[in-house]
């Protein structure tokens, strides 16, 4: 069973029609608006809630920051490529799929998943190997946009690429130093949008199918933005210059 924990993920997870919680922990003295309203839902769901001692949450959370509830289900199911090609975004009016070259960080992924869902994309796409996979910290960083925005998990990322390019995408690679800056761009068009890992952005094979390459313009000293930083403003700058509809995600 894979737990899914924190207000948000839960609350996002059961106003789900395909909600697959088979239970709901509770630590004993937990109270309040945000839990009265999950056990509601539960209740409509008839999702059984148990009362444990915290230290039985600490243990299905692996320590981390369980605001004294936790769901259990089977584990995450990833979505197929044709899924996130096909879904999307109603208040956008191109395609938008991101592409993760090898992020490893749990914080970073589950950042990126929450910014890809706020700012219209048709959903993420990660490698199998060498990156992160969706976990509950992941589900509880993206604040539960996981639950609303398809998640591929592929074993080769440069035949995945060929394949969006054959849909009609364009492949923009995220490179730190050697791109184009990113308000110059062109992106009127299906973007298929690559970042790289955060120690060495994006692997040679994966940067020789990229179409373009965008750098974001840094008046600091640092050599870099953060991935998950650097993914939102070039997000955010496709959603403005990309002819999005009006009207808040």
């Amino acid at each position: 069973m894979e737990a899914v924990y924190g207000i948000n993920p839960l609350k996002v997870l059961l106003s789900r029609p395909d909600a697959s919680l088979t239970k709901i922990l509770l630590a004993d003295g937990r109270s309040g608006l945000p839990v009265k309203d999950i056990l509601a839902l539960a209740q409509q769901r008839k999702i059984p809630v148990e009362r444990h001692p915290r230290r039985v949450l600490d243990d299905l959370a692996g320590g981390a920051d369980h605001q004294g509830i936790v769901g259990l289900r089977e584990g995450f199911a990833y979505a197929d490529l044709d899924r996130i090609i096909q879904n999307r975004n109603p208040h956008a009016v191109r395609d938008l799929v991101v592409v993760l070259d090898s992020i490893v960080d749990p914080q970073n992924l589950g950042s990126i998943i929450r910014s890809a869902h706020c700012l219209g994309a048709n959903g993420v796409v990660i490698p199998a190997d060498r990156a992160a996979s969706v976990t509950p910290s992941v589900i509880k960083a993206s604040a539960g946009s996981v639950e609303q925005l398809p998640v591929a998990r592929v074993t080769n990322l440069s035949q995945t690429l060929d394949a969006l390019k054959g849909q009609g995408f364009w492949v923009f690679g995220a490179d730190a130093h050697g791109g184009k800056p990113i308000a110059e761009q062109d992106f009127d068009c299906p973007v298929a949008l690559v970042l790289g890992s955060e120690a060495k952005g994006l692997r040679p094979l994966v940067k020789k199918k990229c179409d373009f390459l965008v750098t974001i313009p840094m008046a600091g000293n640092f050599d870099s933005f953060n991935v998950a930083v650097a993914a939102g403003i070039i997000l955010y700058e496709i959603f403005c210059r990309s002819g999005r509809k009006t009207g808040a995600l």
